[in-house]
């Protein structure tokens, strides 16, 4: 019985070694397929395949290098970036004939990432070449991109999710009752609603008051874009969601066709019908292939910069996308000394005249957040200006570190303000007493044990916590009086926490100006007096070789081998949902501010 043991595991650990080795086996082929592999090259009279797979973002996501065994970024981001220069040098490629848009699997993005890829699409059909947009069914936020398409066609049986703006949230106050969990909310701000789901059951009216604000705001500029686009007016898409029946019963129930006969989409047909109409454009017949290159070969076979001066009089780049977190950390994450690191680079680097701050962050922790502004305030110090350029949010810490720049740039459906704070514990000793668990000892001080989730919590410590809660706060509002040189007494009327969208923000003097990244960095510009001889850099963290690595192979697979290849080929099935909540967890769990004090404002909507 032994032998027969003994050759069993001698048979397992040769299956397991055939099995190791033949991953590593393929995988190095397919490295080295990639890295070997002839650059792709642009066909004649091609159509550009504009065809982006998960959520927009403004810097690739990656996990904390000590985070997860592979480290991975996870496969569903597409570089914002990376549509606009494709679209930018398509626009003048004589090789590129149209543009055909594939939107069913992009994901909900906020308003302020469509209008900016919206723009790119626009410049690119003033070179008089169409794009092209068919789908079975379109969200809200594809139905926004498919909306600007010379030709838009829906299936007859299709759907287009036209909805409005909601936020509706779960609240927790009765479950945790139940569950004899106590939770300790800490804040200054009237309207800081960060965490109160955990203590209410229902929206307070501050936060019912500012949501419905900001989300009037954004709804309104989404039905405007969309009726100019659509050669529409705004009040009938209002109208139509006021009451669907009523319009639909005009159409016997069929959305596709009351989405026709309003003007919403130009034809009811599918996507066989869409290639016959481009062949026509292209003087081919049906049967005729027609040339097709995705976005990312394309900017593989283009591989050039857009034309750039080669002043030597630099503007800097420095993005601040994702939480704002302690430490260093990686792109997709706002950390702390990171940025700061890239802010004292760019103040030391001669070259570089100006520095514009992009900022995409619902903020985070409050003393990560002051690291930076120390940062920007030292960059200013030293005579280059700073300007801030806000993208879909910059609110509560990234309003923080926007506070002291010289002039604030945002979009109008950018979502902003929120400046305020908040702390939180949640307390199970109730909990854990129902199942029979005690907990007791004894300490030195009053202080000693007296933040073990275990224990009651001492009112004493509670008062001690919401003098710190008002510390940060009081800080805060000095940040903001002095950066935008109001009274403190208006900055603080301004600020309880409050939410407020760009055009909002800029009527109440807390953004300057509205524009995009563009006409931030020309202010930049023209602020160091270089306004007419500079160029753009992009002031990024070093990659360390796994990134680069990674990073370069997962984007090759997805040129050669289709866009899902770094789903197929970097994750196994499943693994996918399995990274996405570890990146959740992980994001908790970085949440690192030592006071536990948090200047952050989560918007789901």
């Amino acid at each position: 019985m032994k032998g027969f043991f003994a050759g069993l595991m001698r048979w397992m650990d040769r299956i397991r070694r055939v099995f190791i080795n033949g991953f590593l086996l393929l995988f190095l082929i397919i490295f080295f397929s990639v890295l070997f592999a002839s650059r792709p090259e642009v066909p004649e009279d091609a159509v550009l395949v504009i065809e982006p797979e998960g959520r927009l973002v403004e810097q690739i996501v990656r996990p904390s290098p000590d985070s997860f065994p592979f480290s991975l970024p996870s496969p569903d981001q597409v570089l914002i970036a990376d549509l606009n220069r494709a679209l930018e040098l398509a626009k003048h490629d004589p090789k590129i004939r149209m543009v055909r848009l594939e939107l069913e699997k992009l994901q909900q993005t906020p308003l302020a990432k469509l209008q900016d890829l919206r723009k790119a699409i626009e410049s690119f059909k003033q070179s008089d070449k169409p794009v092209v947009v068919a789908g079975h069914a379109f969200s809200q936020s594809q139905y926004y991109l498919a909306a600007s398409a010379s030709k838009l066609y829906l299936h007859p049986m299709g759907l287009v999710e036209l909805t409005g703006f909601a936020l509706y949230q779960n609240y927790f106050k009765s479950a945790l009752e139940k569950l004899h969990v106590d939770v300790h909310l800490f804040r200054a701000g009237e309207y800081k609603s960060a965490a109160e789901p955990l203590v209410r059951d229902d929206m307070s009216e501050p936060a019912r008051i500012a949501n419905r604000a900001w989300l009037g705001t954004l709804w309104e500029a989404y039905k405007t874009d969309i009726a100019a686009m659509r050669g529409i007016k705004p009040e009938r898409i209002q109208t139509i969601l006021d009451a669907p029946s009523t319009y639909l019963a005009e159409h016997d129930g069929s959305i596709a066709r009351l989405m026709q006969a309003e003007g919403l989409v130009d034809e009811l047909a599918d996507k066989h019908d869409a290639d016959t109409y481009i062949a026509g454009l292209l003087g081919k017949s049906e049967s005729d292939d027609i040339a097709k290159i995705g976005y990312r070969a394309y900017l593989k076979a283009a591989d050039v910069e857009l034309p750039q001066s080669p002043s030597q009089n630099l503007i800097g780049v420095i993005t601040a996308s994702g939480p704002i977190v302690n430490g260093e950390q990686p792109t997709g994450t706002v950390g702390g000394d990171t940025i700061a690191g890239l802010l004292r680079d760019a103040r030391q680097n001669e070259q570089i005249k100006a520095v514009v701050l992009r900022i995409d962050s619902p903020g985070g922790s409050a003393l990560a957040s002051e690291v930076i502004r120390k940062e920007v305030e030292r960059v200013k110090a030293s005579g280059k200006p700073v300007v801030v350029s806000m993208g879909s949010v910059a609110a509560s810490g990234g309003y923080w570190i926007a506070a002291p720049a010289d002039e604030i740039w945002a979009q109008p459906t950018t979502i902003t303000g929120s400046i305020g704070v908040f702390g939180m514990m949640a307390n199970v000793h109730r909990g854990l007493k129902e199942l029979g668990i005690h907990t007791d000892g004894l300490g030195t001080t009053m202080v000693a044990g007296g933040l073990r989730s275990d224990r009651p919590l001492n009112p004493e410590l509670a008062r001690v916590f919401q003098m710190g809660v008002d510390d940060v706060y009081s800080e805060f509002i000095k940040h903001v009086s002095a950066g935008r040189n109001m009274e403190q007494a208006a900055a603080n009327q301004l600020a309880q926490g409050r939410v407020w969208s760009g055009v909002d923000a800029h009527r109440l003097g807390l953004v300057d100006q509205l524009g995009d990244l563009k006409a931030a960095i020309a202010s930049a510009a023209k602020r160091a007096g270089v306004a007419d001889d500079y160029r753009k850099v992009t002031i990024e963290p070093h990659m360390n070789f796994s990134d680069f690595f990674i990073e370069n192979l997962l984007s090759d697979l997805g040129v050669w081998f289709g866009n899902s290849a770094i789903v197929k080929v970097a994750a196994l099935p499943g693994a996918k949902t399995w990274l996405d909540g570890i990146r959740g967890v992980e994001l908790f769990a970085r949440f690192n501010d030592p006071r536990q004090i948090y200047a952050y404002s989560e918007l789901p909507y």
